[in-house]
Protein backbone atom coordinates (compact mmCIF):
# COMPACT_ATOMS: atom_id res chain seq x y z
CA UNK A 1 0.00 0.00 0.00
CA UNK A 2 3.05 2.65 1.26
CA UNK A 3 4.01 2.08 -2.44
CA UNK A 4 0.95 2.19 -3.83
CA UNK A 5 0.54 5.55 -2.51
CA UNK A 6 4.12 6.76 -3.07
CA UNK A 7 3.86 5.69 -6.48
CA UNK A 8 0.31 8.04 -6.97
CA UNK A 9 1.95 10.94 -5.29
CA UNK A 10 5.28 10.56 -7.71
CA UNK A 11 2.94 10.38 -10.32
CA UNK A 12 0.87 13.46 -9.29
CA UNK A 13 3.83 15.42 -8.94
CA UNK A 14 5.02 14.49 -12.30
CA UNK A 15 1.81 16.02 -13.95
CA UNK A 16 1.82 19.19 -11.58
CA UNK A 17 5.35 19.62 -12.72
CA UNK A 18 4.29 19.03 -16.67
CA UNK A 19 1.05 20.71 -16.00
CA UNK A 20 2.82 23.94 -15.09
CA UNK A 21 5.23 23.68 -17.69
CA UNK A 22 2.80 23.83 -20.44
CA UNK A 23 1.19 26.37 -18.98
CA UNK A 24 4.66 28.47 -18.82
CA UNK A 25 5.05 27.71 -22.81
CA UNK A 26 0.98 28.98 -23.01
CA UNK A 27 2.13 32.51 -21.87
CA UNK A 28 5.48 32.50 -23.40
CA UNK A 29 3.69 31.73 -26.73
CA UNK A 30 0.78 34.22 -25.90
CA UNK A 31 3.06 36.96 -25.61
CA UNK A 32 5.91 35.83 -28.25
CA UNK A 33 2.50 35.71 -30.79
CA UNK A 34 1.84 39.05 -28.95
CA UNK A 35 4.46 40.31 -30.44
CA UNK A 36 4.78 38.92 -33.65
CA UNK A 37 1.10 40.39 -34.22
CA UNK A 38 2.37 43.73 -33.40
CA UNK A 39 5.46 43.70 -35.84
CA UNK A 40 3.16 43.73 -38.92
CA UNK A 41 2.12 46.94 -38.01
CA UNK A 42 3.52 50.01 -39.54
CA UNK A 43 2.36 52.24 -36.60
CA UNK A 44 6.03 54.14 -35.95
CA UNK A 45 5.17 54.05 -31.95
CA UNK A 46 4.95 50.10 -32.68
CA UNK A 47 7.96 50.15 -34.51
CA UNK A 48 10.20 52.01 -31.67
CA UNK A 49 8.51 49.77 -28.76
CA UNK A 50 9.70 46.98 -30.29
CA UNK A 51 13.27 47.80 -30.41
CA UNK A 52 13.35 48.62 -26.89
CA UNK A 53 12.16 45.36 -25.76
CA UNK A 54 14.84 43.16 -24.19
CA UNK A 55 14.03 39.38 -23.12
CA UNK A 56 14.56 37.75 -19.36
CA UNK A 57 16.84 35.10 -19.43
CA UNK A 58 16.56 32.76 -16.74
CA UNK A 59 18.66 29.18 -17.41
CA UNK A 60 18.87 29.64 -20.99
CA UNK A 61 15.08 30.20 -21.23
CA UNK A 62 13.28 33.45 -22.47
CA UNK A 63 10.67 34.27 -19.65
CA UNK A 64 9.47 37.70 -20.77
CA UNK A 65 10.74 40.68 -21.96
CA UNK A 66 11.08 44.20 -20.38
CA UNK A 67 9.99 47.08 -23.18
CA UNK A 68 10.15 50.14 -21.54
CA UNK A 69 12.89 52.12 -18.92
CA UNK A 70 12.19 52.95 -15.31
CA UNK A 71 13.86 56.03 -13.99
CA UNK A 72 17.62 55.66 -15.31
CA UNK A 73 17.28 52.65 -15.54
CA UNK A 74 17.24 51.51 -19.68
CA UNK A 75 15.66 47.87 -20.51
CA UNK A 76 18.72 46.12 -20.81
CA UNK A 77 19.51 47.03 -17.53
CA UNK A 78 16.08 46.52 -16.19
CA UNK A 79 16.50 42.76 -17.87
CA UNK A 80 20.27 42.58 -16.04
CA UNK A 81 18.57 42.84 -12.76
CA UNK A 82 15.83 40.61 -12.64
CA UNK A 83 17.68 37.68 -13.98
CA UNK A 84 20.17 38.32 -10.92
CA UNK A 85 17.15 38.60 -8.37
CA UNK A 86 15.94 35.49 -9.86
CA UNK A 87 19.16 33.51 -9.86
CA UNK A 88 19.33 34.74 -5.80
CA UNK A 89 15.59 32.97 -5.19
CA UNK A 90 16.43 30.14 -6.87
CA UNK A 91 19.59 29.96 -4.81
CA UNK A 92 17.68 29.75 -1.40
CA UNK A 93 15.18 27.20 -0.41
CA UNK A 94 11.90 25.86 -2.07
CA UNK A 95 9.24 27.40 0.06
CA UNK A 96 9.89 30.72 -1.73
CA UNK A 97 7.09 29.34 -4.24
CA UNK A 98 4.37 30.37 -1.58
CA UNK A 99 5.75 33.69 -1.32
CA UNK A 100 5.15 34.63 -4.75
CA UNK A 101 3.09 37.48 -4.87
CA UNK A 102 2.33 40.75 -6.72
CA UNK A 103 1.93 43.74 -4.95
CA UNK A 104 -0.15 46.97 -6.28
CA UNK A 105 1.25 50.56 -5.72
CA UNK A 106 0.80 53.89 -7.12
CA UNK A 107 -0.13 52.49 -10.76
CA UNK A 108 2.63 49.51 -10.57
CA UNK A 109 2.47 46.43 -9.94
CA UNK A 110 5.01 44.57 -8.18
CA UNK A 111 6.17 41.05 -8.06
CA UNK A 112 7.82 39.96 -4.84
CA UNK A 113 9.05 36.67 -3.55
CA UNK A 114 8.89 36.64 -0.11
CA UNK A 115 10.83 40.42 0.87
CA UNK A 116 12.62 40.31 -2.50
CA UNK A 117 11.50 42.22 -5.08
CA UNK A 118 11.68 40.50 -8.48
CA UNK A 119 10.55 42.90 -11.17
CA UNK A 120 7.96 46.20 -11.88
CA UNK A 121 5.12 46.09 -14.48
CA UNK A 122 4.16 49.63 -15.55
CA UNK A 123 2.15 50.66 -18.10
CA UNK A 124 3.86 51.03 -20.49
CA UNK A 125 5.24 47.33 -20.29
CA UNK A 126 1.83 46.67 -21.56
CA UNK A 127 1.81 48.64 -24.69
CA UNK A 128 1.33 46.84 -27.88
CA UNK A 129 0.48 43.44 -25.86
CA UNK A 130 -2.99 43.56 -25.73
CA UNK A 131 -2.83 42.81 -21.57
CA UNK A 132 -3.81 44.98 -18.79
CA UNK A 133 -1.34 46.09 -16.05
CA UNK A 134 -2.84 43.59 -13.50
CA UNK A 135 -3.28 40.90 -16.37
CA UNK A 136 0.50 41.19 -17.40
CA UNK A 137 1.43 40.84 -13.70
CA UNK A 138 -0.49 37.75 -13.17
CA UNK A 139 0.84 36.05 -16.56
CA UNK A 140 4.34 36.61 -15.34
CA UNK A 141 3.95 35.81 -12.20
CA UNK A 142 2.89 32.15 -13.75
CA UNK A 143 6.03 31.84 -15.78
CA UNK A 144 8.80 33.06 -12.91
CA UNK A 145 6.29 30.13 -10.91
CA UNK A 146 6.79 27.60 -13.32
CA UNK A 147 10.43 28.23 -13.95
CA UNK A 148 11.27 28.30 -10.24
CA UNK A 149 9.44 24.59 -9.88
CA UNK A 150 11.90 23.55 -12.59
CA UNK A 151 14.51 24.92 -10.78
CA UNK A 152 13.61 23.66 -7.53
CA UNK A 153 12.47 20.39 -9.02
CA UNK A 154 15.65 19.76 -10.62
CA UNK A 155 18.00 20.71 -7.82
CA UNK A 156 15.94 18.32 -5.33
CA UNK A 157 18.50 15.27 -3.93
CA UNK A 158 16.36 12.67 -5.91
CA UNK A 159 17.26 14.66 -9.46
CA UNK A 160 20.53 15.40 -8.47
CA UNK A 161 21.47 11.69 -7.99
CA UNK A 162 19.73 10.65 -11.19
CA UNK A 163 21.13 13.42 -12.93
CA UNK A 164 24.85 12.28 -12.15
CA UNK A 165 23.39 8.33 -12.58
CA UNK A 166 23.04 9.11 -16.25
CA UNK A 167 26.42 11.99 -16.33
CA UNK A 168 28.07 8.32 -15.05
CA UNK A 169 26.18 6.14 -17.55
CA UNK A 170 26.75 8.84 -20.62
CA UNK A 171 30.49 8.96 -19.44
CA UNK A 172 30.93 5.33 -19.65
CA UNK A 173 29.00 5.03 -22.96
CA UNK A 174 31.44 7.86 -24.14
CA UNK A 175 34.88 6.13 -23.28
CA UNK A 176 33.61 3.16 -24.87
CA UNK A 177 32.62 4.43 -28.33
CA UNK A 178 35.87 6.25 -27.79
CA UNK A 179 37.30 2.94 -27.76
CA UNK A 180 35.77 1.52 -29.93
CA UNK A 181 36.22 4.41 -32.63
CA UNK A 182 40.11 3.60 -31.80
CA UNK A 183 40.03 0.02 -32.99
CA UNK A 184 38.10 0.98 -36.03
CA UNK A 185 40.22 3.46 -37.09
CA UNK A 186 43.21 0.72 -36.71
CA UNK A 187 41.19 -1.74 -38.36
CA UNK A 188 40.38 0.26 -41.17
CA UNK A 189 44.18 1.40 -42.08
CA UNK A 190 45.35 -1.53 -41.89
CA UNK A 191 42.84 -3.00 -44.27
CA UNK A 192 43.62 0.10 -46.86
CA UNK A 193 47.18 -1.21 -46.57
CA UNK A 194 46.89 -4.41 -46.98
CA UNK A 195 44.20 -3.54 -50.35
CA UNK A 196 46.91 -0.95 -51.22
CA UNK A 197 49.58 -3.89 -51.46
CA UNK A 198 47.42 -6.80 -52.84
CA UNK A 199 46.21 -4.87 -55.73
CA UNK A 200 46.84 -5.17 -59.14
CA UNK A 201 49.34 -2.01 -60.04
CA UNK A 202 49.65 -3.47 -63.52
CA UNK A 203 46.82 -1.54 -64.50
CA UNK A 204 44.27 1.40 -63.89
CA UNK A 205 45.94 4.27 -62.09
CA UNK A 206 49.38 2.63 -61.60
CA UNK A 207 50.04 2.41 -65.59
CA UNK A 208 49.66 6.51 -65.52
CA UNK A 209 52.26 6.70 -62.60
CA UNK A 210 49.51 8.44 -60.45
CA UNK A 211 49.69 6.09 -57.93
CA UNK A 212 51.33 3.35 -56.29
CA UNK A 213 50.95 1.22 -52.81
CA UNK A 214 52.98 3.51 -50.53
CA UNK A 215 50.89 6.52 -51.69
CA UNK A 216 47.38 4.87 -50.94
CA UNK A 217 48.15 3.58 -48.27
CA UNK A 218 49.20 7.25 -46.97
CA UNK A 219 46.42 8.10 -48.42
CA UNK A 220 44.42 6.15 -46.64
CA UNK A 221 45.93 6.79 -43.55
CA UNK A 222 45.54 10.22 -43.70
CA UNK A 223 41.59 10.16 -44.48
CA UNK A 224 41.28 7.55 -41.86
CA UNK A 225 43.05 9.73 -39.28
CA UNK A 226 40.86 12.41 -40.48
CA UNK A 227 37.81 10.75 -40.33
CA UNK A 228 38.38 9.57 -36.77
CA UNK A 229 39.11 12.63 -35.16
CA UNK A 230 36.19 14.25 -36.64
CA UNK A 231 33.89 11.52 -35.53
CA UNK A 232 35.53 11.48 -31.78
CA UNK A 233 34.92 15.62 -31.80
CA UNK A 234 31.20 15.13 -32.65
CA UNK A 235 30.97 12.13 -30.04
CA UNK A 236 32.66 15.03 -27.62
CA UNK A 237 30.38 17.79 -28.04
CA UNK A 238 27.21 15.46 -28.22
CA UNK A 239 28.30 13.97 -24.86
CA UNK A 240 29.44 17.07 -23.31
CA UNK A 241 25.88 18.74 -24.37
CA UNK A 242 24.16 15.88 -23.40
CA UNK A 243 25.93 15.85 -19.45
CA UNK A 244 25.85 20.08 -19.23
CA UNK A 245 21.82 19.43 -20.10
CA UNK A 246 21.45 17.27 -17.35
CA UNK A 247 21.98 19.81 -14.54
CA UNK A 248 20.39 22.75 -13.62
CA UNK A 249 23.59 25.14 -13.21
CA UNK A 250 24.86 23.84 -16.44
CA UNK A 251 21.85 23.91 -18.57
CA UNK A 252 21.90 27.39 -20.37
CA UNK A 253 25.10 26.09 -21.39
CA UNK A 254 23.91 22.99 -22.99
CA UNK A 255 21.06 24.87 -24.79
CA UNK A 256 23.54 27.52 -26.00
CA UNK A 257 25.85 24.37 -27.47
CA UNK A 258 22.35 23.24 -28.94
CA UNK A 259 21.17 26.38 -30.16
CA UNK A 260 24.91 27.29 -31.81
CA UNK A 261 25.39 23.95 -33.76
CA UNK A 262 21.40 24.55 -34.86
CA UNK A 263 22.39 28.11 -35.87
CA UNK A 264 25.98 27.06 -37.54
CA UNK A 265 24.91 23.95 -39.47
CA UNK A 266 21.84 26.03 -41.05
CA UNK A 267 23.64 29.03 -42.01
CA UNK A 268 26.00 26.79 -43.65
CA UNK A 269 23.11 24.33 -45.24
CA UNK A 270 21.17 28.08 -46.28
CA UNK A 271 24.69 29.43 -48.03
CA UNK A 272 25.11 25.96 -49.84
CA UNK A 273 21.97 26.58 -51.22
CA UNK A 274 22.44 30.04 -51.72
CA UNK A 275 25.77 29.45 -53.86
CA UNK A 276 24.53 26.99 -55.87
CA UNK A 277 23.90 29.41 -58.52
CA UNK A 278 27.60 31.04 -58.44
CA UNK A 279 28.55 26.96 -58.54
CA UNK A 280 26.81 26.99 -61.82
CA UNK A 281 28.20 29.85 -63.04
CA UNK A 282 31.28 29.05 -62.52
CA UNK A 283 30.89 25.29 -63.88
CA UNK A 284 29.55 27.03 -66.87
CA UNK A 285 33.11 28.88 -67.23
CA UNK A 286 35.35 26.20 -66.77
CA UNK A 287 33.05 23.82 -69.30
CA UNK A 288 33.46 26.24 -71.49
CA UNK A 289 36.97 27.62 -71.16
CA UNK A 290 38.13 24.23 -71.41
CA UNK A 291 36.06 24.01 -74.70
CA UNK A 292 37.94 26.84 -75.66
CA UNK A 293 41.41 25.53 -74.99
CA UNK A 294 40.72 22.14 -76.54
CA UNK A 295 39.86 23.48 -79.77
CA UNK A 296 43.03 26.05 -79.81
CA UNK A 297 45.05 23.01 -78.86
CA UNK A 298 43.71 20.64 -82.20
CA UNK A 299 44.22 24.60 -84.08
CA UNK A 300 47.67 24.92 -83.12
CA UNK A 301 48.69 21.68 -83.49
CA UNK A 302 47.51 21.63 -87.09
CA UNK A 303 49.51 24.81 -87.36
CA UNK A 304 52.99 23.10 -86.22
CA UNK A 305 52.37 20.60 -88.57
CA UNK A 306 51.63 22.21 -91.03
CA UNK A 307 48.45 20.66 -91.90
CA UNK A 308 47.33 24.30 -91.72
CA UNK A 309 49.67 27.19 -92.87
CA UNK A 310 49.07 30.40 -92.93
CA UNK A 311 51.35 33.34 -95.12
CA UNK A 312 53.96 34.39 -92.51
CA UNK A 313 53.42 31.74 -89.63
CA UNK A 314 56.16 29.37 -89.18
CA UNK A 315 55.15 25.93 -88.17
CA UNK A 316 58.06 26.70 -84.37
CA UNK A 317 55.41 29.37 -83.55
CA UNK A 318 52.55 27.55 -82.95
CA UNK A 319 53.60 26.30 -79.66
CA UNK A 320 54.60 29.17 -77.86
CA UNK A 321 51.35 30.90 -79.28
CA UNK A 322 49.17 28.50 -77.93
CA UNK A 323 50.61 28.81 -74.39
CA UNK A 324 50.29 32.62 -74.81
CA UNK A 325 46.83 31.89 -75.78
CA UNK A 326 45.93 29.50 -73.11
CA UNK A 327 47.54 32.01 -70.62
CA UNK A 328 45.03 34.79 -71.74
CA UNK A 329 42.07 32.46 -71.88
CA UNK A 330 42.49 31.17 -68.41
CA UNK A 331 43.22 34.69 -66.93
CA UNK A 332 39.77 35.81 -68.69
CA UNK A 333 38.01 32.74 -67.03
CA UNK A 334 39.78 33.77 -63.49
CA UNK A 335 38.37 37.79 -63.84
CA UNK A 336 35.26 36.26 -64.78
CA UNK A 337 35.31 33.33 -61.81
CA UNK A 338 36.33 35.72 -59.19
CA UNK A 339 32.72 37.81 -58.90
CA UNK A 340 31.35 34.60 -57.75
CA UNK A 341 34.44 33.31 -54.96
CA UNK A 342 32.74 32.97 -51.67
CA UNK A 343 33.81 36.30 -49.81
CA UNK A 344 35.23 38.32 -53.29
CA UNK A 345 33.70 41.49 -52.33
CA UNK A 346 34.66 41.62 -48.65
CA UNK A 347 37.63 44.06 -47.79
CA UNK A 348 39.18 41.54 -46.03
CA UNK A 349 39.44 40.06 -49.68
CA UNK A 350 40.58 42.60 -51.50
CA UNK A 351 43.26 43.15 -49.32
CA UNK A 352 44.87 40.27 -49.04
CA UNK A 353 44.69 39.99 -52.99
CA UNK A 354 46.19 43.24 -53.09
CA UNK A 355 48.87 42.24 -51.19
CA UNK A 356 49.54 38.94 -52.66
CA UNK A 357 49.52 40.89 -56.04
CA UNK A 358 52.23 43.43 -54.63
CA UNK A 359 54.27 40.36 -53.41
CA UNK A 360 54.02 38.57 -56.80
CA UNK A 361 55.07 42.00 -58.88
CA UNK A 362 58.00 42.39 -56.51
CA UNK A 363 59.47 38.99 -56.31
CA UNK A 364 58.51 37.80 -60.03
CA UNK A 365 59.86 41.12 -61.54
CA UNK A 366 62.96 39.01 -63.27
CA UNK A 367 60.55 35.98 -63.98
CA UNK A 368 58.47 38.28 -65.94
CA UNK A 369 61.30 39.70 -67.90
CA UNK A 370 62.57 36.31 -69.00
CA UNK A 371 58.47 35.66 -70.00
CA UNK A 372 58.69 39.00 -71.93
CA UNK A 373 62.30 38.28 -73.63
CA UNK A 374 61.02 35.22 -74.30
CA UNK A 375 58.60 35.98 -75.97
CA UNK A 376 60.17 38.31 -78.29
CA UNK A 377 63.12 35.89 -78.94
CA UNK A 378 60.49 33.21 -79.75
CA UNK A 379 58.74 35.71 -82.55
CA UNK A 380 62.79 36.85 -84.10
CA UNK A 381 63.27 33.55 -84.92
CA UNK A 382 67.22 34.24 -84.04
CA UNK A 383 67.87 29.80 -83.65
CA UNK A 384 65.20 26.90 -83.37
CA UNK A 385 66.35 23.54 -81.02
CA UNK A 386 69.51 21.82 -82.60
CA UNK A 387 71.07 24.89 -83.89
CA UNK A 388 74.56 25.70 -83.53
CA UNK A 389 74.79 28.61 -81.90
CA UNK A 390 76.95 31.39 -79.78
CA UNK A 391 75.44 32.94 -77.08
CA UNK A 392 77.46 35.45 -75.35
CA UNK A 393 80.23 33.62 -74.44
CA UNK A 394 78.73 29.98 -74.53
CA UNK A 395 79.65 27.78 -77.48
CA UNK A 396 76.83 24.68 -78.72
CA UNK A 397 73.86 23.43 -79.66
CA UNK A 398 70.40 24.61 -78.59
CA UNK A 399 68.48 21.75 -76.69
CA UNK A 400 65.61 23.16 -75.96
CA UNK A 401 63.86 26.84 -74.99
CA UNK A 402 61.00 28.09 -73.37
CA UNK A 403 59.38 31.25 -71.98
CA UNK A 404 61.87 31.48 -69.29
CA UNK A 405 65.39 30.03 -70.29
CA UNK A 406 67.12 28.75 -73.16
CA UNK A 407 69.46 25.17 -72.71
CA UNK A 408 72.83 25.26 -74.97
CA UNK A 409 74.80 21.74 -74.38
CA UNK A 410 78.48 22.84 -75.70
CA UNK A 411 80.22 20.41 -77.28
CA UNK A 412 82.30 19.12 -74.09
CA UNK A 413 78.24 17.91 -73.14
CA UNK A 414 78.52 20.99 -70.69
CA UNK A 415 74.76 21.85 -70.18
CA UNK A 416 74.38 25.81 -69.98
CA UNK A 417 70.59 27.39 -68.76
CA UNK A 418 70.38 30.90 -70.04
CA UNK A 419 67.84 33.40 -68.76
CA UNK A 420 65.87 34.83 -71.86
CA UNK A 421 66.66 38.56 -70.12
CA UNK A 422 70.60 37.56 -70.75
CA UNK A 423 70.15 36.01 -74.16
CA UNK A 424 68.09 39.19 -75.66
CA UNK A 425 70.72 41.47 -73.84
CA UNK A 426 73.29 39.64 -76.01
CA UNK A 427 74.33 39.16 -79.47
CA UNK A 428 73.24 36.25 -81.03
CA UNK A 429 75.44 33.89 -83.52
CA UNK A 430 73.65 30.75 -85.53
CA UNK A 431 76.37 28.54 -87.46
CA UNK A 432 73.68 26.27 -88.50
CA UNK A 433 70.94 28.84 -90.03
CA UNK A 434 72.49 28.97 -93.46
CA UNK A 435 74.51 25.82 -92.99
CA UNK A 436 71.95 23.41 -95.31
CA UNK A 437 70.98 26.23 -98.18
CA UNK A 438 74.45 28.33 -98.32
CA UNK A 439 76.43 26.26 -96.60
CA UNK A 440 79.13 27.37 -93.29
CA UNK A 441 81.77 29.10 -94.61
CA UNK A 442 85.04 27.52 -92.33
CA UNK A 443 87.95 29.87 -92.05
CA UNK A 444 91.46 29.84 -90.50
CA UNK A 445 94.33 31.84 -91.62
CA UNK A 446 98.31 31.24 -91.61
CA UNK A 447 101.31 33.10 -92.40
CA UNK A 448 103.66 32.29 -94.98
CA UNK A 449 106.86 34.22 -95.43
CA UNK A 450 107.40 36.28 -98.71
CA UNK A 451 109.99 33.94 -100.13
CA UNK A 452 107.22 31.61 -100.71
CA UNK A 453 104.98 32.23 -104.32
CA UNK A 454 101.88 33.38 -102.99
CA UNK A 455 100.23 31.10 -106.02
CA UNK A 456 101.45 28.00 -104.52
CA UNK A 457 100.44 29.11 -101.46
CA UNK A 458 96.45 29.29 -102.81
CA UNK A 459 96.96 25.76 -103.88
CA UNK A 460 98.25 24.04 -101.25
CA UNK A 461 95.51 25.53 -98.95
CA UNK A 462 92.77 24.73 -101.44
CA UNK A 463 94.44 21.24 -101.71
CA UNK A 464 94.26 20.85 -98.02
CA UNK A 465 91.12 22.15 -97.90
CA UNK A 466 89.56 19.43 -100.73
CA UNK A 467 91.32 17.11 -98.86
CA UNK A 468 89.20 17.49 -95.65
CA UNK A 469 86.25 15.08 -95.09
CA UNK A 470 83.28 17.18 -94.31
CA UNK A 471 84.23 20.18 -96.19
CA UNK A 472 82.30 20.88 -99.32
CA UNK A 473 83.63 20.57 -103.23
CA UNK A 474 80.67 23.00 -104.38
CA UNK A 475 81.11 26.07 -103.45
CA UNK A 476 84.63 25.03 -103.52
CA UNK A 477 87.09 26.63 -101.75
CA UNK A 478 89.11 29.77 -101.98
CA UNK A 479 92.11 31.59 -100.15
CA UNK A 480 92.51 35.49 -99.23
CA UNK A 481 95.20 37.67 -98.82
CA UNK A 482 94.26 39.34 -95.81
CA UNK A 483 97.62 41.46 -95.34
CA UNK A 484 101.04 41.67 -96.40
CA UNK A 485 102.94 41.93 -93.05
CA UNK A 486 106.79 43.40 -92.62
CA UNK A 487 107.77 39.78 -92.52
CA UNK A 488 105.16 37.45 -93.74
CA UNK A 489 101.76 37.47 -95.68
CA UNK A 490 98.30 36.44 -94.28
CA UNK A 491 96.66 34.08 -96.03
CA UNK A 492 92.95 33.25 -95.16
CA UNK A 493 91.43 30.12 -96.05
CA UNK A 494 87.86 29.75 -96.60
CA UNK A 495 86.17 26.09 -97.56
CA UNK A 496 82.59 25.58 -97.29
CA UNK A 497 80.49 22.90 -94.64
CA UNK A 498 76.72 22.02 -93.89
CA UNK A 499 78.18 20.23 -90.98
CA UNK A 500 78.21 23.28 -88.00
CA UNK A 501 77.46 20.57 -85.34
CA UNK A 502 81.00 19.25 -86.19
CA UNK A 503 82.56 22.39 -86.30
CA UNK A 504 85.31 21.51 -83.79
CA UNK A 505 86.00 18.51 -85.63
CA UNK A 506 86.24 19.82 -88.89
CA UNK A 507 88.49 22.52 -87.79
CA UNK A 508 91.26 19.50 -86.30
CA UNK A 509 90.97 17.64 -89.46
CA UNK A 510 91.35 21.01 -91.74
CA UNK A 511 94.20 22.20 -89.72
CA UNK A 512 95.72 18.57 -89.85
CA UNK A 513 95.17 18.51 -94.00
CA UNK A 514 97.13 22.01 -94.26
CA UNK A 515 100.30 20.47 -92.23
CA UNK A 516 100.29 17.45 -94.73
CA UNK A 517 99.63 19.32 -97.74
CA UNK A 518 102.75 21.54 -97.13
CA UNK A 519 105.22 19.79 -95.21
CA UNK A 520 105.00 17.77 -98.71
CA UNK A 521 105.61 20.63 -100.58
CA UNK A 522 108.72 21.75 -98.55
CA UNK A 523 106.90 25.33 -97.99
CA UNK A 524 106.97 25.96 -93.98
CA UNK A 525 104.43 27.26 -91.65
CA UNK A 526 105.83 29.87 -89.91
CA UNK A 527 106.12 33.68 -90.11
CA UNK A 528 110.12 34.73 -90.98
CA UNK A 529 109.98 36.92 -87.20
CA UNK A 530 112.31 33.75 -86.13
CA UNK A 531 113.54 32.44 -89.63
CA UNK A 532 115.06 36.04 -90.07
CA UNK A 533 117.34 35.25 -86.80
CA UNK A 534 117.39 31.20 -86.49
CA UNK A 535 120.28 31.86 -89.48
CA UNK A 536 122.22 28.29 -90.54
CA UNK A 537 119.07 26.69 -88.48
CA UNK A 538 117.42 23.34 -89.99
CA UNK A 539 114.43 23.73 -92.12
CA UNK A 540 111.21 23.18 -89.86
CA UNK A 541 109.98 20.18 -91.97
CA UNK A 542 109.84 16.46 -91.03
CA UNK A 543 112.34 14.30 -92.37
CA UNK A 544 110.46 12.06 -94.70
CA UNK A 545 109.54 15.77 -96.60
CA UNK A 546 113.17 16.93 -96.91
CA UNK A 547 115.06 16.92 -100.13
CA UNK A 548 117.71 13.71 -99.94
CA UNK A 549 121.32 15.93 -100.39
CA UNK A 550 119.42 18.28 -97.80
CA UNK A 551 121.99 20.05 -95.61
CA UNK A 552 121.74 22.63 -92.61
CA UNK A 553 123.00 25.74 -93.66
CA UNK A 554 125.95 26.63 -91.29
CA UNK A 555 125.57 30.26 -89.48
CA UNK A 556 127.14 32.79 -91.50
CA UNK A 557 126.93 35.47 -89.10
CA UNK A 558 129.27 33.91 -86.95
CA UNK A 559 131.38 32.33 -89.86
CA UNK A 560 132.13 36.13 -90.82
CA UNK A 561 132.90 37.16 -87.06
CA UNK A 562 135.07 34.05 -87.27
CA UNK A 563 136.82 34.71 -90.71
CA UNK A 564 139.96 36.51 -90.29
CA UNK A 565 140.06 39.98 -91.54
CA UNK A 566 136.38 39.92 -91.62
CA UNK A 567 135.37 42.78 -89.66
CA UNK A 568 138.53 45.22 -90.71
CA UNK A 569 137.60 48.47 -92.27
Amino acid sequence: MAAKLATAAGLRSTLALAGLLLAAGAIADTAASANVGDAGSSNPEVLAGQTAQVPVRFRGRSLFVVGAPIGEMSPPERAAAIEQRLLAVAAGPADALGKLRVTERDGISEIYVDNTLIRVVTDQDTLHTGRTRRQLAADQVEVIRAALTVEFHDRSTASLLRAALHAVVATLLFVALLAGLRQLHHWTRDRIARAARAWHWKSGLARLHLASPESVAAAGRSTSTTLAWLLGAALLYFYLQYVLSLFPWTRGIAATMVKTARTAIVDVVSSVFEYLPSVINIVVIVVVARLALRGLRAFFQRLEAERLTFQGFYPEWAQPTYSLVRFFVIAVSAVMIFPYLPGSGSAGFRGVSVFVGLLVSLGAASAIANVIAGTVITYMRPFRVGDRVKIADAIGDVTSKDLFVVRVRTTKNVDITIPNSLVLANHIINFSSSAQSRGLILHTTVTIGYGAPWQKVHDLLIAAATRTDGVLADPAPFVLQTSLDDFYVSYELNAYTNRPGEMPALYSRLHGEIQNVFNAAGVEIMSPHFAAVRDGGRMAVPDEHLPKDYKAPSFNLLSRILRPGAGAS
